[in-house]
C-alpha cells in the first residue's frame, strides 16, 4: 500500500476540471478487485470536486454508451447513482469507448481548464482496434486536442499492462 500527498491548493486557485470518466463495464472487470473498486475510486473523487467542474461518464463493453454527459459535479446524487448502477458483461469495445469519451470531452472543454478522460480498465481490448501500435496512434491524434489521458488498471490475471501502459505513455 502506497500512500502519496501533494501541498494542498487552495480551492479557488484549481482551474476547473471537464472529466470525462471511460469505464470498462466489459465481462472481464466482474470480478471484486475490478469494477466494485473502479466505482469506489471515482466515488471518492467525486466528492472532491466543485460546482465549476463538468463529469461526463462513458462506459464500454460489446458497444459504447453514454450515461452522464457534461453534468455539473454539483449533480452528485445523480452521478453517483449513476456510478454505483454500472454492471459488467460483454466483450471489450474499447477504441469505440476512447473515441466518445474524447468526443464529450470535446464538447464540454473549458479553456484553461483540467480537460481529461480519465480511463478505467484490467486492459483487455479485444473487439475493434485492439493492437498497441493502432491504439497508440490513436491516442496521439487525440491528445493534439488538448485533452490528455489518464489510465488506471484494475484486477490481476488477465491484465494487459501492455496496452495500458501505451495508453498512458501516449495520452
Amino acid at each position: 500500500l502506497i500512500g502519496l500527498q501533494a501541498k494542498k491548493m487552495p480551492e479557488d486557485m484549481l482551474p476547473a476540471s471537464n472529466l470525462v470518466f471511460l469505464i470498462d463495464v466489459s465481462g472481464s472487470m466482474s470480478d471484486a478487485n475490478k469494477l466494485p473498486l473502479v466505482k469506489r475510486a471515482f466515488l471518492l473523487l467525486l466528492e472532491n470536486m466543485t460546482a465549476n467542474d463538468r463529469i461526463s461518464i462513458v462506459t464500454y463493453a460489446s458497444s459504447d454508451a453514454v450515461i452522464i454527459d457534461g453534468a455539473s459535479a454539483e449533480e452528485k446524487t445523480e452521478i453517483m447513482t449513476a456510478i454505483e448502477n454500472l454492471e459488467a458483461g460483454g466483450s471489450t469495445q474499447g477504441s469505440k469507448g476512447i473515441e466518445t469519451a474524447y468526443e464529450l470531452a470535446e464538447k464540454h472543454y473549458i479553456s484553461g481548464g483540467n480537460n481529461r478522460v480519465i480511463l478505467a480498465t484490467d486492459g483487455d481490448l479485444n473487439v475493434g482496434i485492439t493492437s498497441e501500435g493502432e491504439l497508440t496512434r490513436l491516442i496521439q491524434k487525440k491528445k493534439e486536442s488538448g485533452i490528455f489521458l489518464s489510465v488506471m488498471g484494475f484486477g490481476t490475471g488477465n491484465i494487459k499492462d501492455n496496452k495500458m501502459e501505451a495508453l498512458a505513455d501516449n495520452g
